[in-house]
Order: structure tokens, then C-alpha cells, then sequence
């Protein structure tokens, strides 16, 4: 290397190419040395490149992978996003249906222990029943009276002698008493955890009667709406030709009666018998004989024109029937479609998320592989025989 600390050939190449120069001779001139490398001179001149040693193309294609890697992992935080409100959103109707179980099954209880489980029914009843004034009997009933003892003030005999026995036999009949409630205590122990865990059971199994219930129900409603469906519609042509028949018997009726009374000798008497003697529109009430033809055409048009109305109205009701029909199994198979959608929406969430794994997984493959190729700390032998052999 030069002596001299200002010389250029005293500063380490930063390129990724190492070229091996002559030893540095200050008495040439810097120009009378051919550069067979163009490029060189750019470098040289670039204070920035040469003190730093920056590469911008690699730094340019830096940024744009790590501009790519985060809109990448912006994307894949959205539908992480998306899919944890989904999930959320299912968790919470979970827990909703099993706090109204837990309710369910709390009031039944609740209702076994009102009817089943009385106070009566108890072993402490007898002492703590709140009638026990009445029944109890007197407490002193004669001086020989076996229940009597020294603090009754009712026998004054002396001294009592069996006063240590008795002592004796109420501790014994104490620690018999201790013994007892202890061994009533873990059985009620034992009989409230083989309670809980036969609670558990029967939570776990009305879990999957539930489960089971809800899937026969969802076939059941599917079957029961198909076949109502189908009675509707039967129903309505059933309907509809009882209707028609009705309607030709009823104006078989009518003709078969118009007929009758057109062609009746005692109906069509001759109405002018009945004209009154003192005006041409008064009727003789002892001589009347029928209307007239004018007055039965205006009955007629108006038995007609009720007729039309009858079967304009049963007409519109056939319609509603029709249009009603066609309503519900339209709501059926929108209801068929919304499930199929929801559905496929599962399927494609998955298959999104499984496809966003994947890539994370090849693009973390790559992107190791380019960092152990770029960031290998490995230098070549021509790095040491450089120095002190360029001109700078």
C-alpha cells in the first residue's frame, strides 16, 4: 500500500468486483495511465458510491419487495380479520344457545326440588318444623317422671352419684353423634360429586340429543313444508272444482226455476187484472197476479249482474290461493339457495386461507434462500491482493 495516507489506494472498494492493480508510483501522472475501464471513472467520481458503496438497483428491488410483502400482509390481515368476526360471530350464538340451556336446565331443577324435594321430607324436619309447639307434649308429667333431672327443681334426693357415668355416657353418645354426622358429611360429599359428574353426563348427552333434534327438525320443517306445499296446491284445485260444480248446478238451478216460472200457468196469470180503477200505477192488492215483464227483466238483470259479481270474487280468491302457493315455495327455495350460499362462502374462506398459507410458506422458502445467497459473509482471496495495486 502507498505511504502516503492521503492516497486513494488507501480506501477499501466497496464493489462487488475486485480488480487487481499496480503498486502506486507517484512520480506518473494519473492520465498517462490507460483506464480500460470506463465505469471505473463513474465510481471514482461518485464520492457517495465510493465512500458508501450503495447499490441502488438491489436497494430499489428491496423496496419493492417489502412494498409487496406488506400489501401482502395487509391483505392476508384483512381476512384473518374477516374470518375472526366470523368465528366471533358463531361463538357468540354458541354461548347464547347454551346460556339459554343452562336456564332451561336450571328451571326444571328448580321445579323437581318444588315438587319432589319438600321440606317434610327432610331428617331435620323434626327439628326444625315450625309446628313443633303443638305436638310436643308436656314437659312434666308426675314426680316419676323419667325426664326429670336435678336442674328440673321437681326431686330433691341429694347427691346425684351416677353423675360420672352420666358424663361418661353423654360423651360417648357425643362422640357416636360426631362419628355419625361425619360419616353423613362425605356421603353427602360423595352423593354431590356422583351429582355433578351424573349432571355432566346428562348435560353432555341433552348436548347431543340437541344436535340431533335440531338436524331431524331441519329435515322434518324441509319434508313438512314440501308436503304442505303439495296439499296447498291440491287443496286449491280440490277448491276449485267444487267451486265449478257448485256454479253449474246453481245456474242449472236458476234456469230450471226461470223456466218453471215462465212456463207456470198459476205465475203467469195476466198482471193487468191487478191495475187499479183510480190511477194506471196503483195496484189492486185482491187482484194482483205478478209483476211485470219490465219489473221481472230488471230482477233478472239484477240476479245476473249478482251472478257476475260471484264469479268475479271467487275468481280473485283462486288467484290469491294461486299467487299465496307460488309465495311459499319461492320462500323454500330462497331459503335452499341462502343455505347452499352460506354454504360455499365456508368452503371458499378455507380454501382462501389455506391458499394464503401456502404462499406465505413459498414466498418465507424464497425469501430465506435470497437472504442465505446475499448475506453469506463470504470473501474472496482477491480482496487481499488488491491492496496496493491500483493507481486510484
Amino acid at each position: 500500500m502507498c505511504e502516503k495516507p492521503w492516497c486513494a489506494c488507501n480506501s477499501i472498494s466497496t464493489s462487488s468486483t475486485f480488480e487487481i492493480r499496480e503498486p502506486c508510483n507517484m512520480g506518473r501522472l494519473v492520465t498517462q495511465v490507460p483506464n480500460e475501464d470506463p465505469e471505473r471513472i463513474k465510481r471514482v467520481l461518485d464520492a457517495k458510491y465510493r465512500t458508501i458503496g450503495i447499490d441502488k438497483d438491489a436497494l430499489a428491488k428491496q423496496v419493492e419487495e417489502k412494498r409487496l410483502r406488506e400489501k401482502a400482509e395487509r391483505d392476508r390481515e384483512e381476512q384473518y380479520a374477516q374470518m375472526s368476526q366470523y368465528y366471533a360471530d358463531q361463538l357468540l350464538l354458541q354461548q347464547q344457545e347454551a346460556d339459554r340451556l343452562r336456564g332451561t336446565i336450571k328451571a326444571d331443577l328448580e321445579k323437581y326440588r318444588q315438587e319432589n324435594q319438600l321440606n317434610f321430607t327432610r331428617k331435620e324436619w323434626d327439628l326444625n318444623r315450625p309446628d313443633h309447639k303443638h305436638i310436643d307434649g308436656p314437659a312434666r308429667m308426675g314426680d316419676d317422671d323419667p325426664r326429670l333431672g336435678t336442674a328440673s327443681m321437681q326431686k330433691f334426693e341429694g347427691e346425684d352419684l351416677s353423675a360420672g357415668d352420666r358424663k361418661t355416657a353423654q360423651i360417648d353418645q357425643a362422640k357416636a353423634w360426631w362419628e355419625e354426622q361425619a360419616a353423613q358429611k362425605a356421603a353427602m360429599k360423595a352423593a354431590e360429586a356422583e351429582a355433578e359428574m351424573a349432571h355432566a353426563e346428562l348435560v353432555k348427552y341433552q348436548d347431543l340429543i340437541q344436535l340431533d333434534a335440531r338436524s331431524q327438525e331441519t329435515v322434518l320443517r324441509r319434508e313438512m313444508n314440501n308436503a304442505t306445499v303439495n296439499i296447498n296446491q291440491q287443496l286449491a284445485e280440490e277448491k276449485r272444482l267444487r267451486e265449478q260444480q257448485a256454479k253449474t248446478a246453481e245456474l242449472a238451478a236458476n234456469m230450471a226455476e226461470l223456466d218453471t216460472t215462465l212456463s207456470s200457468p198459476f205465475m203467469t196469470e195476466d198482471p193487468n187484472l191487478a191495475a187499479s180503477a183510480l190511477s194506471a200505477v196503483r195496484v189492486r192488492k185482491d187482484h194482483f197476479k205478478g209483476m211485470t215483464e219490465a219489473e221481472k227483466k230488471a230482477i233478472l238483470d239484477t240476479q245476473l249482474a249478482q251472478m257476475e259479481e260471484l264469479k268475479a270474487r271467487r275468481q280473485a280468491k283462486e288467484l290469491e290461493d294461486a299467487m299465496y302457493a307460488r309465495t311459499q315455495h319461492d320462500i323454500q327455495r330462497a331459503l335452499a339457495e341462502q343455505s347452499r350460499r352460506v354454504d360455499d362462502f365456508k368452503k371458499g374462506q378455507l380454501a382462501k386461507a389455506q391458499e394464503v398459507l401456502k404462499k406465505q410458506m413459498e414466498e418465507k422458502e424464497h425469501r430465506d434462500k435470497d437472504l442465505a445467497s446475499l448475506y453469506r459473509n463470504k470473501i474472496h482471496d482477491s480482496y487481499f491482493l488488491q491492496f496496493g495495486t491500483s493507481h486510484r
